[in-house]
């Protein structure tokens, strides 16, 4: 794809993302993937700050809580650099409730991606997650409220296949002999 094309397509997203006025589920549910598109695929990190309240709650699988706008900004930076090419094969997105209310939407996708930068564990595996032995699938719901005139989500609940991220982020050689890493790597993503 061409540059052009490319700042085309971005802004087409980037439009319906500030334009969407929250009226029917269908609306936020398209509105939630162009948005994740925007992040993770176009690499446009800040707009976190645009759809997350400053003190969101992300509940993480094993009783992890990621809490303030700030710390996922720098997550999301974090696994963006092991994974520089990441992308998200949705599966299936929707949403329930009404703009009176808020919404509450569910998602579930598969991460494509290559571990080529360094993460924790320290220099890139090369691994990809897209492979047939090692698919990493993740399921997350969302509440999203307006809050001083703006559509934010309040409070995310987030499970990732931890142990396929850990197989792709760990070198062959270097893999540990026991689980006590998990909980180290759950903490970074």
């Amino acid at each position: 794809m061409d540059i052009k094309k490319m700042l085309e397509e971005r802004d087409r997203f980037d439009d319906y993302v500030d334009n969407c006025k929250f009226e029917t589920p269908e609306e936020v549910a398209r509105l939630f993937k162009e948005y994740t598109n925007l992040i993770w695929d176009k690499k446009l990190v800040g707009r976190i700050y645009d759809f997350y309240t400053d003190d969101i709650i992300i509940n993480r699988e094993g009783g992890v809580r990621i809490v303030g706008v700030d710390t996922v900004f720098a997550q999301t930076l974090s696994f963006m650099a092991a994974f520089p090419n990441i992308k998200f094969e949705f599966l299936d997105i929707f949403a329930e409730g009404s703009p009176e209310e808020g919404y509450k939407f569910g998602q579930s996708l598969y991460y494509v991606g290559e571990n080529t930068g360094y993460s924790q564990y320290g220099e890139p595996s090369g691994k990809s997650l897209s492979t047939e032995e090692n698919y990493c699938l993740g399921l997350c719901e969302c509440l999203v409220k307006k809050i001083n005139g703006r559509w934010k989500i309040v409070e995310e609940w987030l499970v990732r296949s931890g142990d396929a991220l850990q197989e792709t982020m760990t070198k062959d050689q270097d893999l540990p002999a026991d689980d006590q890493n998990k909980d180290e790597l759950q903490d970074e993503i």
